[in-house]
């Protein structure tokens, strides 16, 4: 997630330089057709073109914001994860409070519970970090992760420091690892309930946590398993494309009006026209997956390194993780 209030003029470059090479091109080659061949056939009439051009803003920006909400609605899940592993570990602590004397036998289950719900979390992280078929695999894109996300500690690592490794051991081979650790969670709780750890209703409560924990993942593995419909992303691709080439040929009659001196403004214009649509598309697309890695896509590792931290203090452990900080702008 990029947190600069704009952009980078670097960053701007690096999305729009091809797309300035093809408006370039396509501008330069209407000229060239026009004017040296003497196809002047190819000056095609402006209200086709601009119909056309109507017909794709209309179908961008519908494209744009199903795109939006699918990244808004992944970054809502991850808040509402926040939430409910900041409720489950208060509650936990809280209902297991006894007398000075039983205090000692229940902290260790407090304990284990609280870290196998942060294995949990590297869990989801490492789980919504797989590649797809349909995510981005570029030379650019695999840039930008590698860029981002190269100092990062492995999930197994973690996983492993959290859940222990007889845990671990048992669980590495299960085909859904987070799934599994939040049902060994409630198998705990359930021991801690007939241990005398928490009573009837305190289960039930810290039952309906994990409960909504399983909701939450639910709707993360929906977003992260099912793409953007190809239809639309197919379709906004094949119409920006025809638009854009028809475009340098449309705008060729506007200036051949104005006189020959002035036909070679047509590939600045052509240009900046072009860029504008082609960015509008390329913002929709690099939204498509909010979980891809990417330098716009939800935080995924800020976010478990926050309630990781938040956790571990609510333990009042000595050694407290630091804060993951933005790399080249971006929080990853």
């Amino acid at each position: 997630m990029y947190v600069k209030r704009y952009l980078s003029p670097l960053i701007v470059y690096y999305y729009s330089w091809r797309m300035v090479l093809f408006s370039l091109f396509t501008g330069s080659g209407a000229i060239f057709v026009y004017s040296y061949l003497g196809w002047q056939w190819v000056a095609i009439p402006w209200l086709p073109v601009s119909l056309i051009g109507t017909a794709t803003a209309f179908f961008v920006g519908f494209k744009n914001n199903q795109s939006y909400d699918r990244s808004w609605e992944a970054r809502k899940i991850w808040g509402s994860i926040t939430n409910h592993s900041r409720s489950f570990g208060a509650a936990l602590r809280a209902y297991a409070y006894k007398s000075s004397s039983q205090t000692s036998d229940f902290d260790k289950d407090v304990k284990i519970m609280i870290y196998r719900h942060i294995a949990w979390l590297y869990a989801m992280k490492m789980a919504m970090s797989q590649r797809t078929s349909w995510e981005h695999k570029d030379r650019a894109s695999k840039r930008q992760r590698n860029t981002l996300h190269g100092k990062q500690v492995s999930c197994d690592i973690q996983i492993e420091k959290y859940l222990g490794a007889s845990e671990h051991a048992a669980l590495e081979n299960k085909k859904n690892l987070s799934t599994q650790i939040l049902d060994l969670q409630s198998q705990h709780l359930a021991k801690f309930r007939h241990a005398g750890g928490v009573d009837a209703y305190q289960h039930i409560s810290l039952q309906g946590i994990i409960s909504n924990l399983y909701d939450e993942q639910g709707k993360s593995e929906r977003i992260k398993n099912t793409p953007f419909p190809r239809q639309y992303a197919t379709t906004s691709n094949l119409f920006i494309f025809v638009f854009l080439t028809l475009l340098p040929f449309g705008l060729l009659p506007q200036f051949v009006e104005l006189g020959k001196e002035y036909l070679l403004l047509l590939i600045p214009f052509n240009m900046i026209v072009s860029w504008v649509f082609l960015f509008m598309e390329y913002v929709g697309d690099i939204s498509e997956n909010p979980f891809e890695g990417l330098l716009n896509d939800v935080p995924v590792a800020t976010i478990v390194r926050n309630i990781e931290i938040d956790l571990i203090e609510m333990l009042q452990e000595e050694k407290v993780p630091q804060k993951l900080q933005p790399f080249f702008g971006a929080l990853f």
